[in-house]
């Protein structure tokens, strides 16, 4: 049985959520249900649960700035937020869940999961200051967090040069670094990574553009990046490739 909090401003969304809980996650134990995140420290320090649900805004206190006051966090968290798809995206490279308000079933399900195996594996440890740090800081800063056999390892979304799928692995090279076999779908990855520098040049590559250094049409189109490995860029991918490069489309 995972022991939990609800941390929300809003009732309304606290008593849809525990109901969604209790109907389709017979796993979860809601041990308190709380307003705001003062109420929540409290509960946490209390009570300490294994998964926390936290909202984002919240008056007052938000749910990060609720999580700065805690020196060390042993528990997981899913946020519920209404939070656009830049900042979810964050929370996902931070390897933590998150829920779009409103929430589906489904996707509470899923999380739980997800959570229940973080749980079992690590106690549901986050570093809390690399998602700190992705929220704030601009896209070419933020750090991917890669699972690994043992947990998860992070580099900088920078440093990935592209990613290649290996059927329902993904292969992920990154610069001065041996590639990195992943167990995630090249569409996972691709969500994880920031839209801004990296495209889909091909159904099976993600290339991060900053690591293009030529373009030729030659043989059906293809990229050299700054390893001198030539990637080939499919005919429907072309237009868009040439867009993002600021290149006249053929």
């Amino acid at each position: 049985m995972i022991t939990a909090i609800i941390i929300d401003d809003e009732q309304h969304c606290i008593n849809s959520l525990s109901a969604d809980i209790s109907k389709h996650c017979a796993n979860v134990e809601i041990q308190a249900m709380c307003n705001s995140a003062k109420e929540g420290i409290m509960a946490i320090k209390k009570l300490k649960p294994q998964l926390i649900f936290l909202d984002v805004e919240m008056p007052w206190m938000n749910g990060f700035e609720m999580l700065e006051m805690f020196d060390h966090i042993d528990f997981c968290i899913i946020f519920t937020t209404a939070y656009d798809k830049f900042a979810a995206k964050a929370f996902r490279i931070s390897a933590v869940d998150y829920l779009l308000k409103p929430i589906d079933a489904g996707d509470l399900k899923i999380a739980i999961k997800k959570a229940e195996e973080k749980i079992n594996a690590s106690g549901g440890v986050i570093n809390i200051q690399n998602l700190l740090h992705n929220i704030r800081q601009p896209e070419l800063l933020q750090k991917v967090a890669l699972p690994s056999r043992d947990g998860y390892q992070f580099v900088s979304a920078q440093s990935i040069l592209y990613c290649r799928a290996e059927g329902a692995y993904t292969k992920v090279f990154i610069s001065d670094k041996h590639p990195l076999l992943i167990s995630k779908t090249l569409g996972d990855i691709e969500e994880m990574l920031p839209t801004g520098i990296f495209t889909r040049i091909h159904h099976s590559t993600i290339v991060n553009m900053n690591a293009i250094t030529n373009y030729s049409r030659t043989d059906g189109g293809y990229v050299v990046m700054n390893t001198g490995e030539k990637l080939v860029v499919s005919k429907p991918r072309k237009d868009a490739l040439l867009e993002k490069l600021g290149l006249k489309k053929e």
